[in-house]
């Protein structure tokens, strides 16, 4: 049974979903381990072990597993050989874990030596990804293949869906996101490192269905645009704003609802709120998950990276259903509101309480009643 692992900052659940899709196409029975399938990323190793076994006895020729940084530092998969490894990148994320960038970085490269496999795929557009290269240029046991957005001709985003040309083959997605075709090429690249036909590629990404709170499209009629995404990171919601500003037309404008963690990384709050005030025409802060933390405490901390400079309406709304309620009574027709932080997500905990909440679910419900 095939293994392929996938490291980085952003980009691990689309990558690994793409990934599997393309196996299936390519006559593999396969399944994904990530962040969809359950409450950690990389299960404990006793349990990676034995979910990996449980899949071989299901007959599954390869497994698709997103790998954490925490897990690399834990030893969680020690004793898991890989066909291969990916590096998507890696940004500002787990330093309340890792405390210095280097650190997480090391974490990160621990899956690409010869321990853990002999096939590298790795993003060379990335800062990170670069260094991680040089680093395995120098490995003589590693077979080396590196991606960057160059490998990509003829790009076209919308919405809810992109095309572009890799290796002559025209590859379409049904998810929207310019960012995703970084993460399309991770998966092609690895699929063709192991051997699978582009054709084969470009059936298995058309095939591949849309993933949950991924840049989510949310229509129930209204006159503007919703986007729901998983970005819960200073690099990701630059992506994803980034990709809403590219489909704006006109004098439409760009809202964002986000927040961050709590009990997690508090470096990561001012640089959400730096990103979100460069390049979103109005933000509304409120609280993500904000655990055992006080929510207005971390809107504090996320809105004093905010660049009073560039004069942006910036509205503090601690309650996540208000806020997005608030961002779709102001916006209007071209607009494009996006949801940011929690993506699939279905409950939110605060202090010590779980509750119901998914961002798409309360979005289609709020427009249903504003229509």
């Amino acid at each position: 049974m095939k293994v392929i692992g996938i490291t980085g900052t952003n980009g691990k659940t689309t990558t690994a979903h793409l990934l599997a899709s393309i196996l299936r196409q390519h006559g593999l029975t396969t399944a994904v381990f990530g962040t969809l399938s359950g409450a950690r990323t990389t299960p404990e190793a006793t349990d990676l072990q034995r979910s990996l076994a449980n899949e071989l006895e299901r007959g599954s020729n390869a497994v698709v597993m997103e790998v954490s940084s925490h897990a690399l530092s834990l030893h969680r998969v020690v004793g898991t050989r890989f066909a291969a490894t990916i590096f998507t990148n890696l940004g500002q994320d787990h330093l309340d874990f890792h405390e210095t960038i280097d650190k997480y970085f090391s974490a990160k490269a621990k899956l690409f030596t010869p321990q853990y496999t002999n096939k590298c795929i790795v993003n060379r557009d990335d800062h990170y990804g670069a260094k991680l290269i040089a680093d395995l240029n120098q490995e003589k046991e590693i077979d080396l293949e590196t991606f960057g957005i160059s490998d990509a001709s003829q790009v076209v985003t919308e919405v809810d869906q992109l095309s572009f040309v890799w290796r002559g083959e025209k590859i379409q997605l049904v998810t929207g996101g310019n960012f995703n075709v970084m993460n399309a090429l991770a998966a092609a690249n690895a699929a063709a490192k192991l051997g699978v036909a582009t054709s084969d590629i470009a059936k298995g990404l058309a095939a591949a269905d849309a993933i949950a709170g991924r840049f989510e499209s949310v229509s129930a009629g209204q006159n503007f645009g919703v986007v729901v995404d998983y970005a819960h990171t200073p690099e990701a919601l630059r992506n994803v704003l980034d990709a809403t500003r590219k489909l704006i037309t006109d004098s439409g404008r760009v809202i964002v609802v986000f927040g961050c963690g709590g009990d997690r990384d508090h470096q990561k709050r001012p640089r959400m709120g730096e990103v979100a005030s460069e390049l979103a025409d109005v933000v509304f802060i409120t609280s993500d998950n904000p655990r055992l933390e006080d929510a207005s405490v971390i809107a504090k901390q996320i809105e004093v990276g905010c660049n009073p400079a560039l004069k942006k309406p910036i509205y503090v709304i601690l309650d996540r259903r208000d806020a997005i309620a608030q961002a779709f009574s102001v916006a209007c027709s071209g607009d494009i509101v996006v949801i940011a932080g929690k993506g699939h997500e279905s409950t939110q905990t605060i202090g010590a309480n779980e509750i119901e909440f998914n961002d798409v679910a309360v979005s289609r419900e709020l427009l249903k009643v504003a229509l």
